[in-house]
């Protein structure tokens, strides 16, 4: 039976007094511990009355590991082939599978400890998920774990590299270009040296250049793309004092990498990958810690792209999260910043929303007290059809209960019935959406955990929000660690309604491109009685014309609004499209 209510009544129990009080803030240290600080909240915080009313599903907690805690959410899968996301998650050395009705559909005990959420995937197209999961912690005893549905090892797994800390998500990419998907991985040896793995699902290395090492701990998840458009997949990683990496898929190290700089450390923040200026190379977008903290977007020769890197006040272990909000064919990147005032009544920046020149979008920075260190998710939670910014926080009440914060983007503050409050500190984790329950109304998963220092037993929770809006998958954009399940890290333009055979390699020349409004191409040979269309993002045909076209054609086009177009010319039995942006 459910049990309903209203965030007013849910504050009432938890803090009891509407005055002025004591919070608790968290902060990451390098050896991956958990320090926390007395701060004072101010007045009356997120005790407002709210409009929304929600049900908290269930809540699931076991003991925590009493030194390492959870980071980076829960996992959301339908490994059981029912048509149901199962949540994945793991406490301590426990991996649980948990059904919708917060029931145990099974539960693995593992070597190590369980730190940030499994990778699922469909490895070998088989129709059948596969489970992929990594341990570490102190003592070491880390292994790589790769299970199948009921939670059982595959044959030859788990693998044992010496007892290592397998640090960080592993990541699932078709790394080797064989059609199947690689685990992509980091060991620590020590703190001056590490590997990274690429692992086919026998176990093996895909190659014989793997493993590769850096010159320290293995820093992040690792992102992987075809960084500089050669047809291949590359790995990006970071070691946490050593730089930023670039591997091919041979183990070889692009030119000018490591990118060194003693300023500048990583752990935890992994990046993303993305064509920001559309010349068909990735940048790399992320954040750093150390001395110069800050935001930055890296091209893959290793330069800083203009307008980058962005100082912050402070260190930031956030992720960044990228993606088209505004469907105009031009990324937007959300990161994050730690900042908690001391002041009462002094709000500041927390969530930036930037353009990929460093600029803040309107309505960005999202400013509030009580940073966040977690994952960014993009998604529609009110039905609205506007997507909204969902995130965690770095503090608790005094009674112990954290924050999952949900922003408009048009800069009209929190969503009706937010935050949500799960039991301990959501710090360094982040908000999984779906439809748990399959009741078609979008529910909300947070991961949090207590911290007593030893004062007490730690424990770690799952806790499920039914937002009482219909579930719709398509307006879920980035859900969780990394965006997605393989943790790759690769995003790019989703695929616009009406506009097919897009090709990176089109026989359409576009120059100049962008432009501003003069749209001229080139054919590699004349067609006759050819069909030429512009599609705007929305999959709308904003011009059209039939005729014969030349090798060179131009047309005016200054009347349409500027943004990403695509263009397509059909001869009768092919259809060819090339992107054009108009400025």
């Amino acid at each position: 039976m459910k049990k309903t209510i209203t965030l007013l009544s849910a504050l009432a129990l938890a803090i009891g007094s509407t005055a002025q009080q004591e919070g608790k803030k968290a902060s990451l240290n390098q050896d991956g511990t958990i320090s926390v600080e007395m701060v004072t909240l101010p007045q009356d915080y997120n005790n407002t009355e709210q409009t929304q009313v929600f049900d908290q599903l269930w809540r699931f907690g076991e003991p925590a590991h009493p030194n390492f805690k959870n980071s980076r959410g829960t996992t959301l899968a339908d490994i059981d082939n029912d048509g149901i996301d199962e949540i994945l998650y793991g406490i301590w050395n426990t991996l649980y599978a948990l059904e919708g009705n917060g029931t145990i559909l099974f539960q693995k005990t593992v070597s190590g400890t369980i730190l940030l959420p499994p990778s699922v995937a469909d490895l070998n197209n088989d129709g059948t998920l596969e489970i992929v999961l990594n341990t570490g912690g102190v003592p070491n005893a880390g292994r790589v774990y790769l299970l199948d549905p009921t939670g059982a090892d595959l044959p030859g797994w788990p693998l044992n590299f010496d007892d290592h800390w397998m640090i960080n998500a592993p990541a699932l990419a078709d790394l080797d270009g064989d059609g199947m998907l690689d685990i992509i991985t980091g060991e620590r040896v020590g703190s001056s040296q590490g590997f990274v793995h690429a692992i086919k699902m026998d176990g093996t290395p895909i190659n014989a250049n793997w493993p590769v090492e850096v010159a320290a701990t293995p820093a992040f998840t690792p992102s992987i793309a075809d960084v500089d458009n050669d047809g291949s997949n590359d790995v990006v990683i970071a070691a946490s004092s050593a730089g930023m990496y670039i591997f091919d898929n041979q183990g070889q190290l692009f030119p000018n990498f490591p990118v060194v700089d003693p300023n500048v450390k990583y752990s935890y923040q992994s990046p993303m990958l993305a064509d920001l200026d559309n010349d068909d190379d990735l940048e790399i977008i992320g954040s750093n810690h150390g001395d110069a903290p800050g935001f930055y977007v890296m091209e893959h020769d290793g330069s800083y792209k203009a307008g980058w890197p962005i100082a912050t006040s402070e260190w930031t272990y956030s992720p960044s999260t990228v993606w088209d909000v505004d469907n105009d064919g031009i990324f937007e990147i959300f990161m994050s910043d730690r900042n908690t005032s001391g002041t009462q009544g002094v709000e500041l920046p927390v969530v930036y929303g930037l353009d990929p020149n460093g600029s803040n979008l309107p309505n960005f920075p999202i400013e509030k007290y009580g940073g966040t260190e977690g994952v960014i998710s993009l998604a529609d939670v009110n039905n609205d059809g506007a997507l909204d910014v969902v995130f965690p926080s770095v503090i608790t009440d005094a009674a112990g209960y954290g924050y999952i914060h949900a922003y408009h983007m048009d800069g009209s503050g929190e969503i009706d019935g937010f935050p949500l409050r799960p039991r301990g500190f959501t710090f360094l984790n982040g908000a999984v959406l779906g439809d748990v329950d399959n009741d078609g109304m979008l529910d909300l998963t947070a991961n949090s955990y207590t911290l007593t220092f030893g004062a007490g037993v730690d424990s770690t929770f799952v806790s499920v929000y039914n937002l009482n809006v219909p579930y719709n998958p398509d307006r879920i954009k980035r859900n969780g660690y990394k965006g997605n399940n393989t943790r790759e890290g690769f995003v790019e333009i989703e695929e616009i309604v009406g506009v097919t055979d897009f090709s990176a390699s089109s026989v359409i020349s576009i120059f100049p491109n962008p432009s501003e409004g003069i749209l001229t191409f080139k054919l590699p040979q004349d067609i006759v009685n050819g069909n030429f269309k512009v599609y705007s993002v929305d999959g709308k045909v904003v011009f059209s014309e039939e005729g014969n076209l030349q090798t060179t054609n131009s047309y005016n086009l200054k009347h349409l609004n500027n943004g990403l177009y695509f263009v397509s010319i059909s001869d009768g039995k092919k259809t060819f499209t090339a992107k054009w942006v108009k400025n």
